[in-house]
């Protein structure tokens, strides 16, 4: 049986074994006792293990005598966003993000609005190891539900160039994957003016394809786009906090360059640092290098990229996963900002997203992953490491970075799934081919 994966972001396994109600519940209740803040927001993607857990979660809160604000299906952009804004408040949002429809998972916010640290990560599973939470409030937190997509949405349109946007009467075709985006993208789309055509939106939370955004999933997108003879893709994963962009001719340029779009787009009006994570592509030095702005790199996870953003004071970041964090609204990945902000730059360019891509110089990356048990992962880490030790250029911030002159290869446990992680970026696909059989021959 696989075991729960427990992360910076929180906790993640396929319901109900080993993520059970009873283990969401003393989670929470661990969680309860973490943060000082009274009022919690609480919400969910689609998936159909989304009430039960859902339940079990408010259950805790209101027990510890924290008030619940029950925000129902809800982007967790959004839950980062209403968190960040309101005083004394933190989160709890039920999502497995883009593992598939088995897998749910608990995804905590800190009163800044952000997933926990590393400290207060560690804090939470001291206390939900000593298994001894805290005497309760005889009066349980009262209990309420509000929906604050309008107020995150009207955030976004304040923060772009909503009249261009229209004038450009785009037509766009989204696939959410059955996740939240089915409730609330085309809204969205359509207060910009746009035409809208959404494919697979019902059932919700029984997803038709891998909902990880790559270009591998797409496929049915990008002919749905060269059908309509639409402007733009975009897909969504089911917490809409990462996106991927399909050319007008229906191809699946990356989700890495969703981030690149929105980079060029934010330092042509305002220069200021960039923060990515170790695993983002390569072109972001160059966007960077175009405007004289410095990279800061970190760990992977979100909380990373904010925390670093925050110190430098970037004017925008995020990861290669297709996740943009613009701080003028807020410091959390949101699907929804970089769609705002590609059309945004699309419309003030009076371009195609095919032009815009093929003046970029040419990077190619492999996102692979190994199913291996923790043990084998651990002792394939140690091999990788005393082969590449003192031979190459090393990051071991997150796992084993090798730098060369022509790429790069990543490679790390993942913290969401029992997997292997190697990302490879390199100029030329011959090159990444060597590269991988090369990792691939020393793993096995």
């Amino acid at each position: 049986m696989e075991s729960l994966k427990i992360s910076v972001a929180g906790i993640r396994g396929k319901y109900p074994f080993p993520l059970s109600p009873e283990i969401a519940y003393k989670f929470v209740l661990s969680f309860a006792k973490l943060v000082k803040e009274k009022k919690i927001f609480v919400c969910t993607d689609t998936r159909i293990s989304r009430e039960v857990l859902k339940h079990s979660t408010i259950s805790a809160l209101l027990f510890a005598g924290k008030n619940v604000v029950d925000m129902g299906i809800s982007p967790t952009p959004t839950a980062e966003y209403i968190v960040e804004k309101t005083e004394n408040s933190a989160g709890v949002i039920i999502t497995a993000s883009h593992n598939p429809f088995q897998y749910n998972g608990i995804k905590f916010l800190s009163g800044k609005g952000t997933f926990l640290n590393e400290r207060e990560g560690k804090k939470l599973l001291e206390i939900y190891n000593k298994n001894s939470f805290f005497k309760f409030k005889k009066t349980p937190g009262d209990f309420i539900r509000e929906n604050y997509i309008e107020n995150h949405f009207s955030e976004i349109y304040r923060k772009v160039n909503i009249e261009v946007i229209k004038k450009r009467k785009f037509k766009i075709v989204v696939d959410p994957c059955q996740g939240v985006g089915a409730v609330y993208t085309k809204k969205f789309l359509e207060n910009l003016g746009c035409e809208v055509f959404l494919i697979n939106t019902e059932p919700l939370g029984y997803f038709s394809h891998n909902p990880e955004p790559v270009p591998s999933s797409l496929t049915q997108l990008c002919e749905e786009v060269k059908r309509r003879k639409a402007d733009i893709g975009f897909a969504q994963d089911p917490d809409c906090d990462r996106l991927s962009v399909v050319s007008e001719n229906g191809k699946a340029i990356g989700e890495e360059y969703t981030l690149i779009f929105c980079l060029e787009n934010i330092l042509e009006k305002k220069k200021g640092s960039v923060v990515v994570n170790l695993s983002t592509t390569s072109l972001v030095d160059f966007v960077a290098g175009k405007y004289e702005v410095k990279v800061y790199r970190t760990k992977i996870g979100e909380v990373n990229v904010v925390e670093k953003m925050k110190r430098v004071k970037a004017v925008i970041g995020g990861e290669g996963n297709g996740g943009v964090i613009w701080p003028e609204v807020h410091y959390g990945r949101d699907s929804f900002v970089g769609m705002a902000l590609i059309l945004e730059y699309i419309a003030e360019k009076g371009k195609r997203v095919s032009e815009i891509y093929n003046s970029l110089p040419r990077f190619y990356m492999v996102k692979k992953k190994m199913e291996l048990d923790e043990k084998k992962i651990k002792k394939v880490m140690e091999k990788l490491k005393k082969y590449y030790e003192g031979k190459e250029k090393i990051n071991f911030e997150d796992g084993l970075k090798i730098l060369r002159k022509d790429g790069w290869i990543h490679i790390r446990p993942s913290g969401t799934e029992p997997v292997l992680r190697i990302i490879i970026e390199a100029k030329t696909p011959q090159k990444i081919n060597q590269y991988f059989e090369e990792v691939k021959d020393l793993i096995f």
